[in-house]
């Protein structure tokens, strides 16, 4: 099988859909497909800017996904698939393909509550999504990082019959728990105190992550447990706004890591915590690659109450708490805190082994691409 995959980032530039993209291509090749990667940064064919698509948003997505159309116009013919993730074709080249959705504007268009330009835009892109979507030829199919990603295109438009839900995976290989006797030495390497009860948080600080409630809730759980420390590692445009408002609340034992490498950093600091927890509002993948991640690593989850995380409870490896009723989800917190969650800890782990591995979910894409050839 001669594959062409077309997205708008990849590995090792991006997060979600580059993440999955590249995992499951690298599963593919070992299975003897012969992949062509397209993207802003290769590693096969260069179009679009990845520049344009961080500064414009939509803008730069159009003008990768229109410099897709006109390049492949005349080289259709020498693929036997073409794999395309969150595609925004106003006219689309190829007969046999399958569309990856990772997430949605138009369900980012309705949760949205910011200022009237942000709100305007996340309606603009949304509009533009839906006819992009619904343009794609008859013969195309589609597959879901999520079953809420799988209603929300249901939503725009596309039939429930040409939908499918392939979950996020996990390289269990890379992620994976450390011994006891390991940890200490880990958490020198991050500078976190190595006798406390390290909750961990890692992924962009954006608006639907919602950092200050995970502050709020951290404020009230570290009066009522002593030696707690939550660390929280990586960027985004509320980490200024987040490190104020610690500052704010006087918390001593919270720990900004910024950035953390993916493959060399990551591994070894989810491996040292006690706890995972995320307190989003709204996710596109299922599971999120994060909590994917700390599941292979074997730890317990704390998590919001919304649908792409229950995982977390279908694993029995954790709980869902309403990060919206702060002081009931810090008293929740602190009374699962307080028990002994060996078992779900192993819960999370085997459940990852057997169900997340890439190349389980390699495995689920291979059906689709032969289901359609």
């Amino acid at each position: 099988m001669k594959l062409l995959i077309c997205a708008s980032e990849y590995y090792p530039y991006g997060s979600g859909i580059a993440n999955v993209a590249y995992n499951v291509v690298e599963q593919l090749k070992k299975m003897g497909a012969d992949c062509i990667v397209c993207s802003p940064t290769g590693p096969d064919i260069k179009l679009g800017s990845s520049k344009m698509i961080e500064k414009s948003g939509i803008l730069g997505l159009l003008y990768y996904w229109h410099q897709v159309s006109k390049y492949f116009k005349k080289r259709v013919e020498n693929y036997d698939l073409v794999w395309l993730h969150n595609p925004l074709f106003l006219n689309n080249p190829f007969k046999e393909n399958i569309v990856t959705m990772h997430v949605t504007y138009y369900k980012r268009a309705e949760d949205i509550q910011n200022s009237l330009n942000i709100r305007l835009y996340y309606k603009i892109a949304s509009k533009i999504e839906r006819y992009c979507l619904n343009k794609m030829n008859e013969k195309a199919r589609f597959t879901a990082v999520s079953t809420q990603v799988c209603k929300e295109l249901e939503e725009i438009g596309i039939s429930k019959q040409k939908i499918t839900y392939i979950p996020n995976g996990v390289d269990t290989k890379l992620f994976k728990p450390s011994a006891s006797d390991d940890k200490k030495s880990l958490r020198k390497k991050f500078g976190i105190p190595e006798e406390d009860l390290i909750i961990l948080s890692l992924g962009r600080l954006t608006e639907v992550k919602q950092p200050q409630k995970l502050i709020e809730v951290f404020s009230l759980i570290e009066k009522e447990i002593k030696d707690v420390t939550l660390v929280i590692a990586g960027k985004g445009e509320l980490l200024g706004k987040t490190k104020d408002f610690v500052k704010q609340k006087k918390l001593d034992n919270v720990i900004f890591l910024g950035y953390v490498d993916h493959e060399k950093e990551a591994p070894d600091l989810y491996a040292c915590s006690d706890y995972f927890i995320i307190s989003s509002k709204y996710e596109g993948g299922e599971p999120v690659l994060t909590v994917a991640e700390a599941m292979a690593s074997g730890l317990p989850c704390i998590a919001s109450n919304i649908p792409n995380l229950r995982l977390v409870e279908d694993a029995n490896c954790g709980i869902m708490v309403d990060f919206n009723d702060v002081e009931k989800a810090a008293d929740e917190i602190v009374e699962y805190l307080k028990r002994d969650n060996l078992e779900h800890a192993k819960n999370a782990r085997k459940y990852a082994i057997n169900n997340l591995d890439w190349k389980i979910i390699a495995g689920m894409y291979l059906e689709e691409f032969e289901r359609i050839l």
